[in-house]
Parts: structure tokens; C-alpha cells; sequence
């Protein structure tokens, strides 16, 4: 299927990146979201086809010579207090030919996967402005001099989202004063779950009560509880009830 760049993101790492980095190496830096990113130039990289004749040269001999990294635009609406744009601002700074790290990722991953993520390194120059006139943008426009090829990571998978296999169970006295607890219940799936919960009195949702404890009060006195867990993971969620209890009593 084909995809857009709609939903893409540009990332920039504060900290120079002087020498070649692996892939191990880019996952271990910290970045920072260039916002209002709304155009990106042509990147990945040009080779020199190199050609050589000879007096016998029927077909032309042809060789790889010397690569460009490229050096593509990143137009964005500008936003003076944007951290990412004031790291392009700071790394384009005249003199500064420090190599700086950019990390897009690209939302073409499955559900609960990661898209394409391409990594690039260089230099920053600009920015240009286009100005214009009443009804166009404020946009800056920064270059990147790239000084190494490209890496590219493919789309991961979702992988599996939680499966309820065994319902959560309430404990505790149902009587005024006591605190029921819900249990997450047990749930297949994927990485880390992560679990949401929702008290009911008589089938109706009580404000607030979102923890996996519910303190009884006076004013529960003849309502009958359930707690509704929801599990989380990166690929989706399910969710259980649990038993009821019996009526609230006095305490």
C-alpha cells in the first residue's frame, strides 16, 4: 500500500555527532521533536558515475566514483520557543561546523509497530526565510550538508495485543467503611501491559474510582460493585469484568 508524509516526524539530537555512528549508536541518543515541520528536500544518496574510453571502446566502461550524502531542506512554520527549531538555529550558526544527528520516523508501521526510521548526520546552514505576503507563512528553512550515508531502520511489527484469559476478581467486605480490591486478571500479549481500571455501583460507572481499590461509603449501602480492568499493550488493549459483590451493608 502506498503511504504519505502525512503523520511523519523529524528529529534532532542537541549534542554534535562529529564521527560515524551505527545504528546502536543513533537508538542511544536523546532527541528532540522539530515541530511545524511542513516540506522536506530530496534525501538518500548520489553516486559520480565515472566514465572511461579507450581507443578499442566499444561500449563505454563505466565506475562508481564519490558519493553525496545529500544536502536536503527542512522547511518549518517558525516557532520562536520550539526546542527542535532553536537546535537547528544553534547548529546553523555561522562558523559552526559541527555534524549534528536527525533521526524521521515515518508512519507507515503496523498497528502498535514503529514506521521507517531513517537516520542522517551533518551539517546545518541557513535559515532562510521566504517571506512573502499577507497570507503566507512565517517559515524558516534550514540545510542540512549530509557527510554520511544514510541508515534505515524497517517498519517493526505490532505484535500480539492483550487476550483475556482469566477474569479479574474483587476481594475484600462489602460493607460500608471496607475497601474492595480488584485484581488485574490475567491477560495474554505482547511487551509490557499496563492496566486501566473502572469501579461500577449497580452497573453504573462511579466517578473518580479509577485506582484498583474502591473505599465503601455509607451513601453505598445497598448497591451491588464490579470493576472493569482494561490491559494495555503496544499493539492494543482488551479488557474483563469482574464477579460482583453482594450488596453493600452498614457498617
Amino acid at each position: 500500500m502506498a503511504n504519505t508524509n502525512a503523520a511523519s516526524k523529524w528529529y534532532v539530537c542537541a549534542t554534535p555527532q562529529n564521527n560515524n555512528l551505527t545504528k546502536s549508536d543513533y537508538e542511544s541518543l536523546t532527541w528532540t521533536l522539530i515541530s511545524k515541520v511542513g516540506n522536506v528536500g530530496e534525501t538518500g544518496k548520489s553516486t559520480n558515475v565515472l566514465t572511461y574510453n579507450t581507443w578499442d571502446t566499444e561500449v563505454a566502461d563505466k565506475a562508481k566514483g564519490i558519493t553525496d550524502a545529500g544536502s536536503p531542506t527542512i522547511e518549518c512554520a517558525r516557532e520562536p520557543d520550539d526546542a527542535g527549531q532553536q537546535i537547528l538555529r544553534d547548529a546553523a550558526a555561522v562558523g559552526n561546523n559541527n555534524k549534528y544527528a536527525f533521526k524521521e520516523v515515518r508512519a507507515d508501521g503496523p498497528l502498535g509497530g514503529t514506521g521507517t526510521v531513517f537516520y542522517n548526520r551533518g551539517i546545518v546552514a541557513g535559515p532562510t526565510r521566504p517571506n512573502g505576503g499577507n497570507e503566507d507563512f512565517d517559515l524558516e528553512v534550514f540545510t542540512l550538508g549530509l557527510v554520511q550515508e544514510e541508515i534505515i531502520v524497517k517498519p517493526t511489527s505490532g505484535g500480539n495485543p492483550p487476550v483475556l484469559t482469566a477474569a479479574p476478581a474483587i476481594s475484600g467486605t462489602a460493607q460500608a467503611g471496607e475497601t474492595l480490591t480488584c485484581s488485574n486478571g490475567t491477560f495474554s500479549g505482547d511487551a509490557t501491559i499496563t492496566y486501566d481500571f473502572q469501579w461500577f455501583a449497580n452497573g453504573v460507572a462511579v466517578q473518580g474510582a479509577t485506582a484498583n481499590t474502591v473505599t465503601l461509603v455509607a451513601g453505598d449501602v445497598g448497591k451491588v460493585f464490579m470493576c472493569r480492568v482494561t490491559a494495555h499493550n503496544a499493539a492494543g488493549y482488551a479488557f474483563g469484568f469482574s464477579n460482583t459483590t453482594s450488596a453493600v451493608t452498614a457498617e
